[in-house]
């Protein structure tokens, strides 16, 4: 019983976000520390092909019968066959006005990039905190 508490479909989409969030976290700090890199191209993660991924899983999740969480990969985020691992392949990107070089300089809009994701990180480690919080209360019957 405890298992499927902890491996619900809320909290196993929960975990997929928190994974990828932290990847992307990891690809636009390697761009701020190469701003002035000449030669380097920026590069970030597909975001709208994972939430893609995820809400494709949603809706199979509302549509089916036996309550399965079921993401598939598409595009350059993927998720593993067990569901439990998350990949995704960084692609480079032309956000900002390029030098002579392909190198782009603009770390305003690094900074922008990094505090999204850092909302997002935290809004869903806030709800997987609540999500453990329950079956703790629920363990320990105060609920």
């Amino acid at each position: 019983m405890i298992e499927n508490l902890l491996s619900s479909p809320t909290t196993r989409m929960l975990e997929q976000a928190v994974n990828f969030t932290e990847q992307r976290h990891q690809v636009l700090l390697e761009n701020i520390a190469n701003v002035s890199t000449p030669g380097y191209v920026q590069k970030d993660l597909n975001v709208p092909a994972f939430q893609a991924s995820l809400r494709a899983a949603v809706d199979q999740r509302h549509t089916s019968l036996n309550d399965a969480f079921d993401p598939q990969s598409g595009g350059d985020a993927g998720i593993a066959d067990d569901a439990s691992q998350l990949y995704s392949a960084p692609h480079e990107v032309m956000a900002s006005p390029l030098f002579h070089d392909r190198g782009a300089r603009g770390v305003e809009s690094l900074m922008g990039d990094l505090a999204d994701n850092a909302i997002a990180h935290n809004t869903a480690t806030q709800l997987l905190k609540y999500q453990y919080d329950m079956v703790s209360r629920a363990i320990s019957m105060k609920v």
